[in-house]
């Protein structure tokens, strides 16, 4: 982080120049694989030197990556290993049920939680043996409001500040809903079984 700072305005040059995009979301997915920095700077960043909507599109493709990646190895590589884990630990037991009845929308509610480390959500999901697209699909669809989040706070908070308020407001809001949502699902699925 040192060393970003120390560079930060040669580092903001060679992220603007023309022909780095690639190697911009290359260098996006490595830092979500191998998380350095807090992964909403890296966003915001990305904000502040593509715009908000093509700096979030990068993150978003390149966290999406990086959860395939890890999620793939894990469940393919490593997969006796990570039952092993989970299989340790006895009071994961009925949360992992819970979590393999509910694939879905519990990868959604985990991306959607700010306070649950995105690379403990891939390695999870694998060694619980969730399915692959189901997780892909859930892991996109609930990264979108963090990232659009970040990335209009890097793009535009500067010069707008009560827009950057407005969004951290729906964002709290979308929090709310979901969970909202999800606690209803949950109970209609407890009244059935």
């Amino acid at each position: 982080m040192g060393a970003a700072f120390i560079y930060r305005y040669t580092i903001l040059d060679w992220l603007g120049q023309d022909g780095h995009a690639l190697l911009s979301i290359l260098a996006a997915a490595a830092l979500a694989l191998f998380p350095v920095v807090p992964y909403k700077a890296v966003i915001g960043l990305f904000g502040y030197v593509y715009g908000s909507l093509a700096g979030g599109a990068m993150c978003w493709l390149a966290t999406t990556a990086a959860a395939a990646l890890m999620f793939g190895g894990v469940k393919w590589l490593f997969p006796e290993k990570g039952r092993a884990y989970l299989s340790s630990i006895p009071a994961l037991d009925k949360f992992t049920a819970a979590v393999q009845r509910h694939p879905f929308a519990s990868v959604v509610a985990a991306r959607l939680l700010p306070v649950i480390p995105q690379s403990a959500v891939n390695v999870y999901a694998a060694a619980a043996g969730l399915p692959f697209w189901s997780f892909i699909l859930a892991s996109g669809l609930g990264k979108i409001p963090g990232i659009a989040l970040f990335a209009f706070l890097g793009g535009s908070a500067r010069e707008h500040p009560a827009a950057a308020g407005i969004a951290a407001a729906l964002y709290i809001a979308a929090l709310l809903l979901f969970g909202i949502l999800l606690k209803g699902g949950w109970h209609r699925s407890k009244g059935s079984a």
